[in-house]
């Protein structure tokens, strides 16, 4: 029989297509392991778009998310936050950023994905289930006070005292929490009226909650929110390139033999070539 495979947050690429990856897979988990010991830098994932940076992400979360012994104090809880490009207002920022952290943590300490799914399990519930379920330390406790603050507006800099929150838990309990950001170009937009970036100064440079960022735009990311400004300086980078010629061809053969697509041996590295190396126009091709 077939064995499913684990997942909290759902990967696009099936496994029987996804390609020579494994040294940012091995790179990030590894990474956030080491961040028990105090030694790891926030760090930010940078390439073209369609490369398969988000997709590196979810896998790290999920392994983070299943092969650790969730009930060990000191396992490393993984937050995943996908910036979207559009927010009503400094508050609806602030609670939705939050509550996912909430979910996470919940979810992670339980090995309950469902918790991660407000249609699963509205707030309410949610908030009966940590009570009921999860020993809560002092830190985590401010994060079910600092929730109800927010949907009562009672803080005075909710994005500010938002995105410096996990951070505030991890090194109020001495814990480690590492929190992947996907779209981060999306903390800088026009029509924002506040600087989520202005304010993630202070949230990366914890050793006990360094984050790992990327995003679709790359040089968005990397010339004006972190080549510049308060950010400057304060991650490590890594690179993601396309695909080499033969990690390339591997992909076609495995694409099409997955897809029941006719590509002879000849046609297969010139697929690769022709989409650049790219895996996500070599799958759409074969598509």
């Amino acid at each position: 029989m077939k064995q499913t495979p684990k997942w909290a947050i759902k990967t696009v690429v099936p496994e029987e297509v996804y390609t020579d990856r494994q040294f940012f897979l091995d790179y990030f988990y590894e990474a956030a392991q080491k961040a028990r010991t105090r030694r790891t830098m926030s760090t930010v994932l940078l390439g073209q778009r369609r490369m398969g940076k988000t997709e590196i992400f979810k896998r790290v979360v999920n392994r983070l998310f299943f092969e650790q012994d969730h009930l060990d104090p000191q396992a490393v809880v993984p937050i995943y936050y996908s910036f979207p490009d559009s927010f009503k207002d400094e508050w609806h920022f602030a609670r939705e950023y939050v509550e996912n952290f909430i979910r996470w943590y919940a979810a992670f300490r339980l090995r309950d994905k469902t918790l991660l799914l407000e249609e699963s399990v509205d707030r309410e519930t949610l908030m009966t289930v940590i009570r009921e379920k999860i020993q809560i330390t002092e830190g985590f406790q401010f994060s079910l006070n600092f929730l109800n603050s927010l949907f009562n507006k009672r803080i005075t800099s909710p994005a500010r005292v938002a995105v410096q929150h996990p951070r505030h838990v991890s090194d109020y309990d001495d814990t480690t929490i590492v929190v992947f950001l996907d779209e981060f170009q999306n903390t800088r937009l026009p029509q924002y009226q506040f600087d989520v970036v202005g304010y993630m100064q202070d949230a990366v440079e914890s050793p006990t909650c360094p984050h790992f960022v990327t995003g679709s735009a790359m040089s968005i990311l990397a010339r004006e929110i972190l080549g510049r400004g308060s950010l400057f300086g304060r991650f490590r980078s890594q690179s993601i390139e396309p695909l080499t010629d033969y990690w390339g061809t591997e992909l076609t053969r495995k694409s099409a033999q997955y897809y029941n697509a006719q590509v002879s041996e000849e046609m297969a590295p010139i697929v690769c070539s022709r989409c650049g190396g790219n895996p996500f126009y070599i799958n759409a091709v074969i598509q």
